[in-house]
Formats: C-alpha cells, structure tokens, sequence
C-alpha cells in the first residue's frame, strides 16, 4: 500500500512525499528486470533465458533508470485520484525533487505542485474610487472635423516655392554619396519633422527641378513596446538618431487644397444639410464611444479594488507558461530580438498576466456568490448586436460566424457584466482634484 503525506507550503503550493513499500516497488522492478531479459543476449544463453542476476548485474543502471522512469509516474497518478476525494487537484505538472533509491529498499520520492487559489472575497461592495470620467470636447470634434477636411483635400500643383505644409514628391538620388540605382519617387509633408528638423528645413524654399544636398534623421536602433499594436517598434529616448546625407531631386511641389467647413461641406461628406448637423453627428459618436471607455474604466477599477481589499496568492505556474508563451511568440515574430528586449517583454508579460489570472479568478468567484442568471434571450440579443456592428441580417451572421459565436462565453461575459454592474452601484465615484 502506497503512503501518502500532502503539505502545505503556501496557498497555492503543495509537497507531496510518497513512499512505496520495498515488497511493491520490488515487484515492480523484476517486471522491468524481465522486459531487457527477454530483449538482451547474454554470453552462453538465448535471449529470455539468462539468470535473472546475471541480468541485472550487467545492466543494472539501465534497469533501474528504466523502472524509476515508467513506475514513479504511475505512483504519482494513483496517489492523485486519491487525493481528488479531498478535493486536491493539481493544475500543474507535478516536478518530483532528486532522490537516491536502492533495490530491495523502501522508494520514497517527493513531488511539488500548485492548485487553485482560495479566493474569499471579504469585502467587494460599498467602496469610494477615485475616477475622473472622460467627456466629449470641443477639441475632439475639431480634430475629427480636420480629419474629413483632409480626407476631401485635393492635391494641386504649385507653381510658386515649396513653403510648410506643402507636399514635396522627391527621389533620392545619392545615400551617404553613393549612387541610388533604384530612383523610387515619393513625397513628404513639410512642417511634420519626420525625417530631421534639417530636411524639414531645406526642402522650405525648393521647386520643381531642384536638386539639394541635405541630411535626413532615422530612429534610433528601435525596441519593442510591448503593449502597443502588434508590438509596434519605437526608438529609445537615451539613444540618438542615425543621421544619413542625401541628394535628392524635386520632382514636383504641391499644395493641399483643403475645402472650406461649410454647409456644402457636410452635404459632401453624408447625408446632412448643414455643418451643423454633421458636428452634431460626431458629438453623438464620440459621446457612445466615451459612454463605453466609461463604463469600462469604472468596472477595471472596481476589479482592482476588490482584489486589493481581498489580497490572494496566484500559482507561479500559470503565469511563467502565459510569459513564455508570449515571449516564444515574440522571437517567433521577430528573430532579432535582443537580450535586453527579451527581460522587458518578461517583466510587462509577468505584470500583465497577474493582474488578467487576478481578475479572472476574482471574477470567477463573483459569479459563484451571486448567482446571476442570464436566458437564452439575453444571449441572443447580444449576438444581434453583434451582427449590427457589422451591419449584417442576424441569421447571415450566425451562418458565417457559427464557429466564432460561443453562447456560453456570452452567457459569462453577460453574467460579469451584470454583477459588476449591480457592484457599480453601490460604489461612490469621487473626483480627485
């Protein structure tokens, strides 16, 4: 009979010490004596028939390699289904610690492994949050009303010298005084910097014909960010930019025509009669999409502070395979990835997947105390609104996304919502000054 003995070492970490009596582990081990009897040749005898000690004396090693290999996990899986009884289920492989074994001697072998967390949430109501909400400014719908504005812009060739914000279509002909075999057109806006102050600078001025000596400025020896869009590349403020002489030819300059933010502007733009209408219609979007960030603040921050008030170890585990997930994935993406690079993205990863596993299993908890209920209805109207994001008919939509639409991944996010939502209630928002 196998002898089990489970010890606690913190919340989420568990020792497990088991010992196999030296009549089992015996038994056990002339099967695995048998096996390289029946499959080794031995001087004088025919495979299967040398003496058992012969046999083990020889390849004695391997023997008991071979046994420790196959029958520790079988050991390990039968004291498990023991402790599923108790309620003790590991959510990791378990790793068993060095040990020494004789034949013909009890086999005693530790292993470690980690469970769920013990969630109690003491306290997740009736909270003071600082929050500040967002609102729609006038500087928002400005900005969006330039946007169109630029988006209706004409192109039109100038026939005086190149000042800022005009568009300069370029080649470059020679790279640090080499020659440029292919001559590629392209343009640049003046006034946005992106290529030096000094290029910026020298193009003021040109025309149509010109050809000038000049530097342009490329970032500096970029690094990931991660968290940004598919972990976009940014240069690192402490090194500087990578300064290259060009000669580049004007081929020609032109102005923006930007047309003029009237009524027949807005008319141009949708169906509107007036601009004013067409700013009312940008308020009313950015006042949904601010109602939404909103929202979505007030229940992150509301997550963060049930699990500040209600503090729970997370098992190491889970985090380390999300980091190395993200990382392998990272390398994958990019191969010239650096060292340096790699220690960033591990220590954002670590912080990013404690705190999404904390929220998780806070989260999870919630759902368990307050049993909310969501119906099939409730379900369905949020795939309706799904499928008018689109726009798309709602049968269409169950049709062409049928793998996608997980019901019972709407019924918990629906089921989240709710609670945090009924949380939001009693919670007081306060502005800071």
């Amino acid at each position: 009979m196998i002898k089990s003995d489970l010890k606690k070492l913190s919340e989420c970490k568990r020792k497990l010490n088991i010992t196999i009596p030296k009549e089992m582990a015996n038994k056990d081990y002339q099967v695995i004596i048998r096996k390289y009897r029946n499959i080794v040749a031995m001087p004088g005898f025919r495979k299967g028939k040398a003496p058992f000690s012969m046999v083990e004396n020889k390849y004695k090693e391997q023997i008991k390699a071979g046994y420790l290999e196959e029958y520790i996990p079988k050991y390990y899986k039968q004291v498990l289904l023991e402790l599923e009884k108790e309620k003790v289920i590991p959510i990791n492989q378990g790793s068993f610690e060095d040990f020494d074994w004789k034949p013909g001697e009890d086999l005693k072998v530790g292993f470690n492994f980690e469970v769920r967390p013990k969630v109690e949430l003491k306290k997740y109501r009736d909270f003071e949050i600082n929050f500040k909400p967002e609102k729609v400014t006038k500087k928002m719908i400005e900005n969006e009303l330039k946007g169109l504005q630029e988006n209706y812009a004409k192109i039109i060739d100038k026939g005086s010298k190149a000042k800022v914000n005009d568009l300069i279509y370029y080649q470059v002909e020679k790279y640090n005084d080499e020659e440029v075999s292919k001559q590629e057109e392209t343009f640049y806006k003046i006034g946005t910097k992106n290529l030096g102050e000094k290029f910026d600078k020298d193009l003021v001025g040109t025309k149509t014909g010109d050809v000038i000596k000049t530097t342009i400025e490329l970032p500096p020896s970029s690094s990931f960010a991660p968290g940004t869009k598919d972990e976009q590349r940014t240069g690192k403020p402490e090194e500087k930019p990578t300064e290259i002489n060009v000669v580049v030819k004007v081929n020609s300059v032109k102005k923006i025509d930007l047309p003029a933010l009237d009524d027949e502007f807005a008319k141009d733009v949708g169906d509107y009669k007036t601009l004013k209408d067409l700013k009312a219609e940008i308020k009313k979007g950015f006042e949904e999409q601010v109602r939404i960030k909103n929202e979505k603040d007030k229940s992150s921050l509301i997550l963060q502070r049930i699990i500040q008030e209600n503090p729970f170890e997370l098992p190491e585990s889970i985090v380390e395979d999300y980091v190395s997930t993200m990382i392998n994935q990272s390398k994958k993406n990019n191969e010239n990835t650096s060292q340096k690079d790699i220690q960033r993205l591990k220590e954002f990863y670590k912080k990013y997947a404690e705190n999404e596993f904390h929220v998780y299993y806070v989260l999870e908890k919630l759902r368990e105390i307050e049993k909310v209920e969501v119906n099939d209805d409730e379900i369905e109207n949020e795939i309706k609104k799904a499928a008018e994001t689109m726009p798309m008919d709602v049968e269409k939509y169950k049709e062409l996304y049928q793998k996608q639409i997980n019901r019972e991944d709407i019924r918990i996010n629906l089921t989240n919502r709710k609670i945090l939502k009924d949380i939001e209630s009693t919670v007081k928002f306060v502005e800071k000054k």
